[in-house]
């Protein structure tokens, strides 16, 4: 048993299947299913806890989202953690197609915090033309997004990509296009998979009607998922390009979530305080 968990990923090939001269990769399809998850998940929390949600808008929402958070992961991607290289050949990254290798990558290099960014960007536009609440929306979104990434990290495991470090530990895995190929790893894909996307998912939903106002939730989304994902980082191996910063202390991963919950610091403390204003305008 543990032999066959250990050389599981090594048994596990990128692509899904292939069309022609597309070939359609593990983490496209996870990545839709995610959407469609999430998707699912909207629909049934509307319904439930009643949220004044137009339902026939809703598909449109997602979409938007969608759009904003792959070109906000691609360009997070390419300033973040491999701009020289975008610079010297940046058909390489913009083109689902690889030319040189004349092979179909698909979505290759994607952020996740140039995602968030580019999902937030749209959503308020989107909350601004359809006149929602800007902060209500990110609460649904932020309820319905851990489904999302439990999918996303499950499909960079099926892809073989984003390998922890190495370990002595039995439930270590060999992946196969890691530098060392036959060196025990931490699966750190699937630890993402489970804290990011399970856990996160209980939590939010356990307190969803316990916030004080609105935006909370979105919040406190940020917050933990910072927490999480730096804590993981201790166990991913970093970007080779890149490698670990300050001293060799902090990967890029954790300095961008370090960032991350101070900003949900400074917001919470923020709309705490707008929110105090108004309800003493009230009173």
């Amino acid at each position: 048993m543990i032999i066959w968990w250990q050389n599981l990923p090594q048994t596990i090939q990128p692509i899904a299947f292939t069309v022609g001269f597309i070939s359609i990769y593990w983490y496209a399809l996870f990545f839709i299913g995610g959407f469609f998850l999430s998707l699912s998940v909207a629909f049934f929390f509307i319904q439930r806890d009643h949220l004044s949600f137009p339902q026939e808008k809703l598909v449109d929402l997602f979409l938007t989202l969608f759009l904003g958070a792959v070109i906000g992961a691609k360009v997070g991607y390419i300033l973040l953690y491999n701009f020289p290289l975008f610079l010297s050949s940046p058909l390489a990254f913009l083109s689902p197609y690889d030319f040189e290798r004349h092979l179909w990558v698909g979505m290759a290099g994607m952020s996740f915090h140039g995602g968030l960014i580019g999902g937030i960007l749209m959503l308020f536009f989107f909350t601004k033309k359809e006149k929602w609440s800007f902060w209500r929306t990110t609460d649904l979104i932020s309820l319905v997004l851990p489904p999302a990434l439990f999918f996303g990290r499950l499909g960079n495991f099926f892809n073989g990509e984003l390998w922890g470090r190495t370990t002595e530990k039995v439930w270590g895995m060999f992946f196969s296009y890691a530098p060392s190929p036959y060196v025990l790893r931490h699966p750190s894909s699937l630890y993402e998979s489970f804290f990011e996307g399970i856990v996160l998912f209980l939590v939010v939903i356990f307190v969803r009607k316990k916030m004080p106002f609105a935006g909370a939730l979105s919040i406190l989304f940020l917050a933990l998922y910072a927490g999480i994902r730096f804590v993981l980082e201790y166990l991913r191996e970093p970007d080779p390009q890149i490698g670990l910063l300050v001293n060799g202390y902090f990967s890029l991963g954790q300095i961008l979530s370090l960032l991350m919950f101070l900003f949900s610091l400074l917001l919470f403390l923020w709309l705490r305080k707008k929110n105090y204003a108004i309800m003493k305008q009230v009173n």
